[in-house]
């Protein structure tokens, strides 16, 4: 037995390096300085513990990097992941319950522009640190992810669903890059049908679309009503038709209906389809790319053959799975697990198993 112990100090020495090794890699060092989508430049003193999200992409992105444990505040409409629904609400992202988020004592609140230049004021009064996420593209997205994963301590989960997203992107640009633009089908995007209301050429929805090998048909900038005669004369090829609650198919049934548009080629080819989840499309949060790879189904003549599961559910890859068990899901299946993510980990592992091996040789 005593002959034994070196080798199992060993073991213990290179299992404890791993875990100092992964604990540097994912740590932040505190005070950082960020800058954030207004322009400011922020320092962040400690790490913070109490966080109030205002907008429902930004809650998103909280729980995906990891930080849902540190959120004890919310918005009415944060309802993603089921985890959201749950957070103290603080109403909604232009009607703040200032009151209720001074009672929650968050040493740091988290908004976008939207939620308007009183808001920000008014947080200011009250002594609360704030940070400005308000990304205007896909890379924008991907930057505030990042920088929701340094702020909050969660730098690799951050990298790590930014490298998910980039590595999507990458294989539907691959896959669509060589579309001549005379080839790309002709792309309406509707919210609302009684007047008709279209995603133009400056939102998430456009850039997807584009992404996807299709064209935009509408140029006007932001979500402008669309008239019959314009709508008739552009011709789409695909009508995507988006509404939350199950709107989307009222929608779709509704355009489909109208004897308007009987002479568009979406409508002649049956090229009109529901969006059943918009936020994957719409919401600047981790799942943007699952709304790309859907419109990506729905371009070019092989749609019905397209089929993509890499993100299947891609906000969750990286969330606190506390709420499993972790005997059902398996050893290594919460992704939060600093240890099992930090490079050379494997090796470590490996060379202690095959000492365990020799140990069980000699023994028997």
């Amino acid at each position: 037995m005593l002959k034994r112990t070196p080798l199992i100090l060993l073991i213990s020495i290179l299992l404890l390096m791993s875990n100092v090794q992964a604990s540097d890699n994912n740590s932040v060092e505190y005070p950082i300085t960020i800058t954030d989508s207004s322009g400011a430049t922020i320092t962040i003193e400690k790490e913070p513990e109490r966080i109030v999200s205002l907008m429902p992409s930004i809650t998103e992105i909280l729980f995906a990097v990891g930080a849902g444990d540190k959120m004890v505040g919310g918005t009415e409409d944060d309802n993603y992941p089921p985890e959201a629904i749950n957070l103290t609400k603080v109403g909604r992202y232009t009607t703040i319950n200032y009151e209720m988020v001074a009672q929650l004592e968050p040493d740091l609140v988290m908004l976008d522009e939207a939620s308007g230049e009183d808001t920000i004021k008014r947080l200011e009064e009250l002594n609360i640190q704030t940070i400005i996420i308000n990304p205007k593209t896909i890379d924008e997205i991907i930057e505030s992810i990042l920088l929701i994963g340094a702020v909050t301590n969660n730098k690799e989960n951050a990298q790590h669903i930014a490298d998910d997203m980039r590595q999507v992107i990458s294989s539907v640009k691959e896959n669509t890059r060589d579309i001549p633009d005379e080839e790309r089908p002709r792309v309406l995007y509707i919210v609302w049908d009684d007047p008709m209301y279209a995603a133009g050429a400056d939102t998430y929805p456009s850039d997807l679309i584009t992404m996807a090998g299709g064209k935009n048909i509408i140029e006007a900038s932001g979500w402008p009503i669309i008239n019959l005669e314009t709508l008739v004369n552009a011709d789409p090829q695909i009508i995507i038709c988006s509404g939350m609650g199950e709107l989307s198919y009222q929608i779709m049934n509704n355009t489909k209906n109208n004897e308007a548009f009987e002479t568009v080629d979406a409508i002649k080819n049956d090229r009109i389809y529901p969006i059943r989840d918009p936020n994957i499309i719409e919401l600047s949060g981790p799942r943007i790319v699952q709304g790309l790879e859907e419109l990506h189904i729905y371009m070019g003549a092989d749609w019905e053959q397209k089929n993509y599961t890499s993100l299947t559910d891609a906000s969750r890859t990286h969330v606190d799975t506390a709420d499993e068990d972790p005997e059902e899901e398996g050893i290594g299946a919460d992704h939060g697990d600093a240890t099992a993510q930090t490079p050379g980990f494997g090796a470590l592992f490996a060379i202690s198993m095959m000492i365990l091996g020799y140990i069980g040789k000699k023994r028997y």
